[in-house]
């Protein structure tokens, strides 16, 4: 028992330990002289409700007789913690007096709650109380939940708008009126009864708004919108929606129309594109697109487009084409094709305004070329054969390109040119350079226009362009020097050789052939230039052969000189010189020395004409071929020549006109033929093509040639010369039957003379006896043989004078080329006659005239083969041509002429 009694203290002790450790309510405490307590703690409202708040107030006193500064204090929540504080702060108390603080508690929770209050002053110990209050709890009606369906209203639309109302209080709610609405719209405010809710409990709220403009919206719902439920947080728990309400459908175009066509077509086709854009569209919609052409006359039909709108792109293009046929009815010109979106009005729009756009169709006019009527040449007059260069301007009016040929008369020939493209809206000048005809005429000149197969030329009356000039024939005369003889008194007078007489009266007479036309005076003039009288030519055809006659007196022996000058340079000056004797010298000796001259001249002469026919024989060929290899191809197709033709085969190329045509060598500036391909002075190339038209070579089928292996030449055969050589040997000054006579005359005394010498040399070396050894020995004697037994000393010390002859580079040993300077002594010495150094050595009969190019005759003038059976020419010995060293070849025709010459004898051609 008393074990039990003395438990019952320990036991109360473990008891009432844990309420030692919670402060303890008292009426009133101190902290350094400031008495506070839960009865100076003051609430107001007394009765707060949840979700409200409450004022709480704290009466201090200072229990000091002094003012306490800084007393701090501290209002807490539930609880003393720095988490859960409301408010803390010091004040200053008068002593002996009372100081109030306050504070706020808002959004109170429902339920028992304590507000803690902690003073301390002056180190002292804190004082911490509190005070209990009872907060009531309330309803509270809120939308959680608003929506308006359905999707994509357009306006004019029903949207049925619901809201879900909860009750998020604690009590149970009274009846409600939730109201809906469309914000800024009063007129579509709706009310609806919301029944009593308990807490956490829902209710829907359902009407419908009608929504009249397009726009974007918000939908308003107003819980407990008169204020009949005493809420915890009046005035809210509202909520409002977005609602974008669509106009109708709109559909624009992008842009304007694109037509375009082919650069180079008439006739289309023509391509339309654009596109379309569509607004507020809730699906893909088909829609028609109309399309006409803007004309005041009939306009083509043209079927609506129908493309889908997809309201996922922000535009969808269209394209489609017009062909010729559909616009047959348009005239050329520009058009505006108008394209219409709906254009049955079957949509219904929010704009029809932006519905329409147009484009530009053109439809081109086909082009015509215009040729300026008058074709414009480089000189409105000309000389006969020389070159004229016409221009034709040309004008394309379309805008296209087109392309064609210029077909062009001259001088009897009808042209063709090549391919001429004139752009669009574009002009150019054609050049065309042409050779003028022989004699003097007004030349014209036609060119017309001939559009391609596959070009256009709306009007071909103005296609033609033409024009005309005057073709002049300056005259040019030529020496026939052959033909010049001399005779007696006058020029009926009988013939005369020279020498000439002195105190005689002889006259020259010389004809002359034309290239020309006109009138030229020619001066008579004596050796010292005194003009002896004037001869007057006139010319009235090209072609036309006159002579001129001079007549001269000998006053004086010597030589006696005549020239025949060209007052207006048509012609080259001719000269002549012959030897007079004095009066009173000896007869016998002038016949002798005729007859010797004229015995030395027959032998030159035959022997020139010996070496004449072998030279022909044997450079024949090559002759023909150099001449083909000028003149080897034409210059208009560039088909093969054989080399003697005037038209041209392949393309009837007057090639008798273009060997007479010139140009100026880019390199050397020499004047050279147009025909040949590479210049005669200076050898470099030459664009034949560049002066001449181009032509399409038509090839004909030639016969079949047999190769022949190599055949040894007939050196027996008799060569055949020209077939017209009576008319060719003319035109250098000689007569055929004359010449045929005199050459037969000497072949034949050459024959006899050869016959004799061969007789005399049969009669001086006997026959070789028989029995006798062969032997053949030299007709000269060896130099050991003439001076045998002799020395040079015995040699000449039976002369009276020895004179020593040694060149400065003579080596005093043996005689050389180097010793030719002592040959003239040589020659003073011997008294012999021979060629020194430096002296010009001529070779051959030489005529003063140069009238003929080169003193030689053209070899296709010179066929010396003979028919008769009684006469053969022996073997001659091929040998190699060789060409004098001061003689050139016209670049025309191939004649042979004076390096210094400034006209070609034969074929007219200058050089400058």
């Amino acid at each position: 028992m008393r074990r039990r009694l003395a438990a019952w203290p320990l036991l109360m002790l473990l008891l009432l330990a844990p309420l030692s450790l919670v402060p303890l309510s008292v009426s009133a405490d101190n902290t350094g002289g400031i008495e506070a307590g839960p009865s100076s703690i003051g609430l107001s409202p007394s009765e707060p409700v949840m979700g409200g708040s409450v004022s709480i107030s704290l009466t201090l006193f200072n229990d000091n007789s002094v003012s306490a500064n800084d007393v701090q204090y501290s209002f807490y929540k539930d609880g003393i913690s720095s988490s859960k504080l409301l408010e803390s702060n010091v004040v200053t108390i008068p002593g002996n007096d009372f100081a109030t603080v306050n504070t706020v508690w808002s959004g109170l929770a429902e339920g028992q709650r304590k507000v803690w209050i902690s003073v301390e002053y002056n180190g002292d110990t804190p004082l911490q109380f509190y005070k209990e209050f009872t907060v009531a709890g309330l309803a509270n009606l809120e939308v959680s939940l608003l929506d308006v369906t359905p999707s994509g209203l357009r306006n004019g639309d029903v949207g049925n708008v619901a809201a879900l109302i909860t009750n998020t209080g604690t009590v149970p709610s009274d009846i409600s009126t939730t109201q809906i609405g469309i914000e800024g719209d009063s007129s579509s405010t709706v009310d609806v009864i919301v029944p009593a809710l308990n807490p956490d409990e829902t209710a829907w709220a359902n009407t419908t708004l009608t929504f009249s403009t397009a726009g974007n919206w918000s939908v308003i719902a107003v819980p407990d919108a008169y204020d009949v439920v005493n809420e915890v947080a009046e005035g809210s728990g509202m909520l409002s929606i977005s609602v974008n309400v669509l106009p109708d459908p709109d559909f624009a175009f992008a842009s304007t129309l694109s037509i375009t066509s082919p650069a180079e077509s008439l006739s289309g086709p023509w391509t339309i594109s654009g596109s379309v854009s569509g607004q507020y569209l809730s699906q893909t919609t088909l829609i028609q697109i109309g399309f006409q052409v803007m004309t005041s006359g009939p306009s083509p039909t043209i079927s609506p487009l129908e493309i889908a709108i997809d309201p996922a792109n922000t535009s969808t293009a269209f394209q489609f084409q017009l062909n010729s046929q559909q616009v047959a009815m348009l005239d050329a010109g520009e058009y505006a094709l108008q394209a219409t979106i709906d254009p049955f009005s079957i949509l219904t729009q929010s704009d029809t305004t932006n519905d329409q756009t147009t484009g530009m169709m053109t439809i081109r006019p086909i082009p015509n070329v215009v040729l300026d009527p008058t074709a414009h040449p480089s000189s409105t007059s000309r000389p006969a054969g020389e070159s004229v260069t016409w221009t034709v301007v040309m004008q394309n009016t379309g805008d296209i390109t087109v392309n064609g040929r210029i077909d062009y008369s001259w001088e009897g020939q009808n042209l063709t040119s090549e391919i001429i493209n004139i752009d669009a809206y574009g002009s150019m000048n054609w050049d065309v350079t042409l050779i003028t005809a022989q004699n003097p005429h007004d030349a014209h000149f036609v060119a017309t226009w001939v559009a391609h197969s596959t070009s256009y030329d709306a009007d071909t009356t103005d296609s033609t362009s033409s024009g005309q000039i005057v073709v002049t024939s300056d005259l040019s005369l030529t020496f026939l020097a052959n033909t010049g003889t001399l005779t007696s008194g006058s020029a009926d007078g009988f013939v005369v050789d020279p020498p000439l007489s002195e105190s005689k009266t002889y006259a020259y007479t010389i004809g002359l052939v034309s290239s020309g036309i006109g009138e030229e005076t020619f001066s008579c003039r004596d050796g010292n230039g005194d003009e002896l009288h004037q001869v007057n030519v006139s010319i009235s055809l090209i072609g036309e052969g006159t002579s001129i006659t001079c007549i001269f007196t000998i006053e004086t022996n010597g030589d006696y000189g005549l020239s025949i000058v060209a007052l207006d340079s048509s012609a080259q000056t001719h000269s002549r010189t012959w030897s007079v004797l004095a009066l009173g010298g000896d007869g016998d000796d002038e016949v002798s020395s005729g007859i010797g001259l004229v015995l030395i001249l027959g032998i030159i002469v035959f022997g020139l004409v010996i070496i004449s026919v072998a030279a022909f024989i044997l450079t024949r060929d090559p002759d023909e071929e150099i001449e083909r290899g000028i003149y080897d191809y034409c210059p208009a197709c560039d088909g093969e020549l054989v080399g003697d033709e005037t038209e041209c085969p392949y393309c009837s190329f007057n090639l008798k006109k273009a060997r007479r045509r010139f140009h100026d060598c880019e390199t050397c500036g020499e004047n050279i033929p147009s025909m040949i391909s590479h210049c005669s002075f200076c050898g470099s190339e030459q664009d034949n093509s560049s002066f001449y038209e181009t032509r399409e070579r038509h090839e004909k089928a030639l016969p079949a040639v047999e190769e022949s292996g190599d055949e040894e030449d007939d050196e027996d055969a008799i060569v055949t010369g020209s077939a017209d050589f009576d008319t060719e040997v003319t035109e250098f000054g000689y007569d055929a039957e004359q010449l045929g006579d005199e050459w037969d005359e000497q072949i034949t005394a050459a024959e006899t003379e050869m016959a004799e010498m061969e007789a005399r040399w049969d009669a001086e070396n006997a026959e070789i006896m028989e029995g006798e050894e062969d032997l053949a020995e030299g007709i000269l004697s060896a130099g050991g043989d003439t001076f045998s037994g002799e020395t040079v000393d015995e040699i000449l010390s039976g002369k009276e004078k020895v004179v020593h002859l040694q060149g400065a580079t003579d080596d005093g040993k043996k005689l050389s080329a180097s010793d030719a300077g002592i040959r003239e002594k040589y020659y003073e010495i011997t008294g012999e006659d021979g060629v020194k150094e430096g002296d010009k050595v001529n070779i051959g009969l030489i005529q003063a005239d140069r009238g003929l190019v080169g003193n030689e005759l053209p070899e296709d003038a010179m066929d010396f083969s003979f028919e008769d059976d009684e006469f053969s020419v022996k073997k001659p010995r091929r040998a190699t041509r060789r060409k004098k060293s001061e003689m050139g070849e016209c670049g025309a025709c191939g004649a042979d002429l004076a390096m210094d010459a400034d006209e070609c004898g034969t074929c007219g051609a200058k050089y400058t």
